[in-house]
């Protein structure tokens, strides 16, 4: 019986041809490796991890970006006098009056008064110029400091033009305000004396206070802009 034989050499070159092929073929996918990790590097920055993502990649915001405020042009450890403090300030007063129908009197001068011009600690330490405590809504960042109470809980707001914002805000959104609304946008003294009513402060004199204020300054001048 005929037997057939495989010669040796058709076997080694058989052999040589398959290797060549897996070596051609790994070393193609090695290729295509380096590349896609290449185009990584040169995407992310520097890393080169389809998994992880890259240390300059933008990351999305998780809460809303505040506005950057004036302060930042004010020299640090500075006193601003009230005059200073209306000049810096009475923009953000005035836009509060369009938006939340506020007088501009009457933000400019609580703001002089909760803050002293800017200068208290609770106003440097919180960019908080309305005294706002943190309330039950409030899910910011807080500051404790004795006010009324020892240890009391206030709002931090990441610029001044926020602490503006939320003001109008927080008098807008309480209804014991809402009768303050039906004034007529002029009448300083009236918003002064409701809101001593409403209960924003406990001090009996925070209305005459908030009046002297705003005759001594001509703030009332703001409320026509």
């Amino acid at each position: 019986m005929k037997t057939n034989r495989i010669h040796p050499l058709y076997i080694l070159l058989s052999l040589f041809i398959l290797t060549s092929c897996q070596w051609s073929s790994q070393y193609t996918y090695q290729q295509r490796s380096e590349k896609r990790k290449r185009e990584l590097t040169a995407k992310h920055g520097g890393s080169s991890s389809n998994n992880q993502t890259s240390k300059t990649e933008p990351q999305k915001e998780d809460t809303k970006k505040s506005k950057k405020g004036v302060e930042h042009k004010i020299p640090p450890g500075k006193n601003l006098s009230p005059q200073e403090y209306i000049d810096y300030y009475k923009k953000y007063a005035i836009e509060s009056m369009h938006h939340k129908k506020v007088p501009a009197s009457i933000t400019l001068a609580q703001g002089l008064l909760e803050s002293g011009s800017g200068n208290s600690k609770l106003a440097r330490a919180t960019n908080n110029h309305f005294g706002i405590k943190c309330g039950g809504s409030w899910s910011g960042n807080t500051y404790k400091y004795d006010d009324d109470r020892p240890n009391e809980c206030f709002r931090v707001y990441n610029s001044v033009l926020d602490s503006y914002e939320d003001h109008g805000n927080f008098l807008r959104t309480r209804s014991w305000y809402a009768p303050l609304f039906k004034l007529k946008i002029t009448d300083y003294k009236g918003w002064a004396k409701g809101l001593k009513k409403a209960g924003y402060a406990t001090d009996p004199k925070y209305p005459s206070k908030l009046i002297d204020i705003i005759e001594k300054y001509r703030l009332y001048e703001y409320d026509k802009r």
